[in-house]
């Protein structure tokens, strides 16, 4: 049965990388701080930025002398030491990978930040099914993201107890940040009460809010739909958003609680 998961997230997830954003490196169990790259005796202490099942690209501090001198190990040899700590293991998997280091240079815009790319020799089955878990999951809250869309929910003191919701949002307003309310959530659409004290927003503009629950803590960004007069003064402001896998994941269990205690 296991053979046959790995043959087929192969088969499916092959050519596909995973963004290492703090979702993915959550859900993964990636331990950043044990992610090591071997060239010869040197041993890098790196971040993966893309990873899948035949090549990884790695973000490594070096200096523009230390760039110059690793130029020498492209397109030889190199090993990859990764570790992930799995719900369902006591310990963490620790997973040794070969592959050639085949680009590396500077990240435009970056001091000191260098770009690494490592093409696998094989990937390990272990790293198979954690890719494979990781990106099936994926496109399940890719689909309910559609599924969801245009459903909103009052944000009342039950929502928020069953959201687990932490009842607090800090929005970025220009060059101020400010504590707002959560009026209402969906997974394409936030309502927030900004304060008085900021400017109103104009429609079409950006806005970026930090939505802080028990489970996660993100940030959402998107374009301001509407804007109109808030209680006590508020400025009530319709945001449209794009897919966020924490929020999908949040109004998911929602609806799976709510439909539940309905039965």
């Amino acid at each position: 049965m296991a053979d046959a998961r790995i043959q087929e997230y192969q088969d499916k997830y092959a050519e596909k990388l995973i963004r290492f954003n703090p979702y993915a490196v959550k859900k993964t169990g990636l331990l950043q701080s044990q992610t090591l790259l071997k060239l010869e005796d040197y041993m890098l202490i790196c971040a993966p930025y893309e990873l899948g099942m035949r090549r990884v690209v790695l973000l490594v501090i070096l200096s523009r002398n230390e760039v110059s001198f690793f130029q020498q190990f492209l397109n030889q040899l190199s090993s990859l030491n990764l570790a992930f700590q799995r719900p369902t293991n006591k310990n963490p998997i620790n997973l040794f990978v070969r592959g050639t280091l085949t680009r590396l240079g500077p990240v435009k815009g970056k001091n000191n930040v260098c770009l690494f790319e490592l093409i696998f020799k094989s990937c390990p089955n272990d790293l198979v099914e954690i890719i494979g878990d990781y990106l099936m999951a994926f496109e399940s809250l890719q689909t309910q993201f559609a599924n969801f869309k245009d459903r909103s929910v009052q944000m009342d003191e039950s929502a928020a107890r069953t959201m687990r919701f932490n009842n607090y949002v800090e929005s970025q307003v220009g060059s101020r940040k400010v504590q707002s309310r959560l009026v209402s959530l969906g997974v394409n659409r936030v309502v927030l009460d900004l304060p008085s004290s900021v400017p109103a927003p104009a429609v079409g503009e950006a806005l970026i809010s930090k939505l802080y629950f028990q489970t996660y803590q993100f940030v959402v960004t998107g374009k301001v739909a509407a804007v109109e007069a808030g209680e006590g003064g508020a400025i009530r402001t319709t945001l449209a958003i794009g897919f966020t896998p924490e929020l999908v994941e949040i109004m998911d269990d929602y609806y799976f609680r709510v439909s539940f205690k309905k039965q």
